[in-house]
């Protein structure tokens, strides 16, 4: 038998929940890596700069046009905070998310001539997610912490230049952003 919304109790007609795919905006990569598990604990091989045999070619193909200017760990000790959200001109931010840690990324394509002009993305990493994301220049990205502490390591491309940085801030609760740095609970 079907039922209408009108066989409902009143105060629980919920939203029809619907299941999208993720967009992706225009050059971002995504690399998951390989976990290694074993009763002693696990392995993460997460980075090589060249292919040493069979199937050993997917990271050096990835930082392949990666100039590696700076590397960088942070780590997040309070709670309820987002870092971010801005963007680069001239850099890419190369971002892993060690264990135990788990944080969400959100990014905004703000390139004018970007076939993703406007779009977001977001993606979690981190606790079995093991992954590198490729942020090109022209795409603002922050982060929200799901775990706490919560560490992020991080490629720059270009080293940070206290006189001329190269870093142009949006606010976190844009409207465009706002609503995807909530935790969902469904």
């Amino acid at each position: 038998m079907d039922l209408t919304p009108h066989d409902i109790l009143d105060g629980f007609g919920g939203e029809k929940k619907l299941y999208l795919r993720a967009g992706t905006i225009a050059g971002v990569e995504l690399l998951h890596l390989q976990r290694h598990i074993d009763d002693r604990g696990l392995l993460l091989e997460i980075y090589r700069n060249r292919a040493t045999h069979p199937n050993s070619d997917r990271v050096p193909q990835f930082f392949e046009n990666v100039e590696v200017a700076q590397l960088n760990f942070t780590l997040v000790t309070t709670p309820d905070h987002v870092k971010g959200l801005h963007y680069h001109l001239k850099q890419s931010d190369v971002w892993f998310c060690p264990p135990p840690y788990k944080l969400k990324v959100v990014m905004l394509d703000v390139r004018r001539d970007s076939p993703t002009a406007g779009a977001t993305q977001v993606i979690v990493l981190g606790e079995g997610r093991d992954a590198w994301i490729k942020i090109p220049p022209g795409v603002a990205h922050g982060y929200r912490p799901l775990t706490l502490p919560c560490g992020l390591l991080y490629v720059v491309t270009r080293c940070f230049d206290l006189e001329d940085p190269d870093e142009h801030r949006i606010p976190w609760d844009h409207p465009a952003v706002k609503d995807l740095w909530a935790v969902r609970n469904e």
